[in-house]
């Protein structure tokens, strides 16, 4: 009898004793956090699957891209375009560029290195334009240019022999005596030129026409009589020159480029007429070359 109350109290108990056993909750929780940031892309998109514009209410409008199967959002309002600077660079080709040109350099002539007169040195001012062929990376322009070529040297027949030593006679039969000319000249060209843009690099080649004038002076007859010749007259001698030039061009910014030229033309012969009486007027044969070396500064309007 005993056995069997203490064997209910010991159940008793141990059936109250777990039933005050504290029981752990086990919490899940679940949370999903989304940073919309700055995309960087390392390299830029090189085809472009497909393009879908999304706009929903109380949205973002996003742009949707798929490459390759993987599918990219950007919001619209953080969308920066960046476009491709080569294109924009051919499409501002297509229309007509405008500018000057400002010359420094030495002119090498031929007839007068002859004379052993030294090379002259020049300045010079231009205006140019051009534009691009065909949506491409070639050009083609025209342009006016007027060079000053301040040479010092005169050449004396006196106390020297040349080419130019001896009589003429002019359109209307009047004898003249070579006296002197100067290697001093201003000069007008006429250059057509084809560019080719390589990055800041523009080279160029074409073909120009020129005239240069120079002073010369001739012994002739006064008119009086008995006929001697008793005059020094001054006569300007004016040659046309046809070549060809190189041009290199440097861009420094948008509107200043450098450039080194070279051009060599050719004379066939030298035209006199007195410089007060245009009515007289003859042509020597006396074919020479001259070479020009130039530094320019070019400005794009």
């Amino acid at each position: 009898m005993l056995r069997d109350k203490l064997l209910f109290f010991f159940l008793a108990f141990t059936g109250f004793a777990f039933s005050q056993e504290k029981k752990t909750d086990t919490v899940f929780v679940y949370e999903e956090v989304i940073v919309y940031d700055t995309v960087f892309i390392e390299k830029p998109f090189t085809k472009i699957d497909k393009a879908v514009f999304t706009s929903e209410t109380d949205k973002k409008d996003k742009l949707e891209l798929i490459q390759n199967g993987k599918k990219f959002e950007v919001a619209i309002d953080t969308l920066v375009l960046v476009t491709d600077k080569k294109r924009i660079e051919k499409q501002k080709i297509q229309s007509w560029f405008f500018g000057g040109k400002l010359h420094i350099g030495i002119a090498r002539n031929s007839l007068f290195k002859e004379m052993n007169a030294p090379n002259t040195v020049g300045l010079g001012l231009g205006i140019w334009t051009r534009k691009a062929l065909l949506n491409s990376d070639f050009a083609v322009g025209i342009g006016f240019n007027a060079f000053y070529w301040m040479g010092s040297f005169s050449f004396d027949a006196a106390q020297n022999e040349s080419v130019l030593n001896g009589y003429y006679f002019t359109n209307n039969k009047q004898p003249k005596l070579f006296k002197t000319i100067d290697s001093k000249n201003f000069q007008l060209q006429l250059p057509i030129q084809l560019y080719y843009n390589i990055n800041k690099f523009t080279p160029s080649v074409g073909a120009f026409a020129s005239t240069s004038t120079y002073k010369s002076q001739f012994i002739g007859s006064s008119g009086n009589l008995p006929l001697t010749f008793d005059e020094i007259q001054d006569f300007k001698a004016e040659a046309l020159q046809i070549g060809y030039l190189i041009e290199l061009h440097y861009s420094l910014s948008k509107h200043i480029s450098v450039a080194l030229h070279f051009s060599s033309g050719k004379a066939n012969n030298l035209f006199f007429s007195k410089r007060d009486d245009k009515n007289q007027f003859f042509k020597t044969k006396n074919a020479f070359t001259e070479n020009n070396f130039l530094i320019q500064l070019l400005y794009t309007l």
